[in-house]
């Protein structure tokens, strides 16, 4: 196994482990601490941003191999289209189901921002290991 499929699996593994235990943690203390600001809604989010940081990995390890020299375009890309998609279904919601819009909205850019640290650390990571000397793509 190479470093980037290595890296692929940490990231994955980083994702389903941080949205589960964030997830939980701010599920619980929203279902328990704050029950009237609860929305039944609410596991829909981690759901997301589990399903769109999979994918999103996905689409920038395969471009890493296809086309290397276009990875911080294609990293760019990724980052105005998740926010769009993001900022879309904020209002979809709001539009269609309406409960505790302030709250979803909030917990959703909460959301969209712990990820994004999470894809900042791990695309360094992964620019770094680029730059070694020896690495094969």
């Amino acid at each position: 196994m190479n470093a980037v499929q290595r890296l692929r699996k940490r990231v994955i593994v980083a994702i389903l482990g941080i949205n589960i235990l964030v997830g939980v943690i701010v599920g619980c203390v929203l279902y328990y601490g704050f029950p009237n600001v609860y929305f039944s809604w609410y596991p829909s989010i981690p759901i997301y941003f589990t399903m769109l940081g999979i994918v999103m990995s996905s689409i920038m390890f395969r471009h890493s191999k296809d086309q290397p020299k276009k990875i911080i375009h294609v990293y760019m890309t990724m980052r105005v289209v998740k926010l769009l998609i993001t900022l879309g279904s904020i209002l979809l919601y709001t539009w269609l189901v309406g409960e505790q819009k302030l709250m979803f909205s909030i917990i959703t850019i909460g959301f969209y921002f712990l990820y994004l640290f999470i894809e900042t650390y791990f695309f360094y990571r992964f620019e770094k290991m680029v730059k070694q000397e020896g690495f094969d793509r």
